[in-house]
């Protein structure tokens, strides 16, 4: 028997069922996918400030977009010459820098898709260490993206301890190769 023949032999409430099982399962499945968005970006932790995309890079088979992300994490007082919390309110001076509880970190990433695909993987992802090195509170981010496989970025921030405005410019290529440019400080 031919599924045509099947449901002009069904009774009519089966076949409304059936439509209204179907049309459930598509909402269900679209609310779904709404639902999967909205998990992805309640499960960005908080210690992310900031996150931006853009430009374009290929390396050989493989293509897709930059990515930089800005992390806050604890600051290592030992590492950083910190003192402690007693001096957070006390201007900084040489002998008595400010203290910092934590720290921006700063890195860039290479995302690549697949060819007609919605997923993604990341394919490397690199510390800016002229940034991060500095152990400063806050990064912004400003992406530069001209030309194809080049992105540069510009992450600013404010030294407290020395109380000037800190910027540090990077141009990254292919996946996990960037350059420092002396220029911003």
């Amino acid at each position: 028997m031919t599924t045509r023949a099947i449901v002009q032999n069904m009774p009519h409430q089966s076949l409304l069922a059936i439509a209204t099982l179907m049309l459930i399962s598509l909402c269900t499945f679209s609310s779904m996918a709404r639902a999967d968005s909205a998990d992805v970006v309640n499960s960005l932790p908080a210690q992310i400030p900031e996150i931006v995309t853009g430009g374009s890079w290929k390396n050989g088979n493989l293509g897709g977009v930059y990515r930089a992300v800005v992390v806050l994490s604890k600051a290592d007082h030992k590492k950083t010459g910190l003192l402690s919390k007693a001096n957070a309110g006390a201007p900084a001076t040489a002998a008595k820098p400010i203290l910092h509880e934590r720290k921006a970190e700063v890195f860039i990433q290479w995302i690549a898709y697949e060819n007609g695909k919605a997923t993604s993987k990341i394919i490397k992802t690199v510390s800016i260490k002229e940034f991060n090195e500095k152990q400063l509170r806050h990064a912004f981010l400003a992406m530069d993206t001209l030309k194809d496989n080049e992105m540069t970025l510009l992450v600013t921030s404010y030294d407290e301890n020395k109380d000037k405005d800190v910027s540090v410019s990077v141009k990254a290529t292919t996946p996990g190769i960037y350059e420092h440019s002396k220029k911003a400080q």
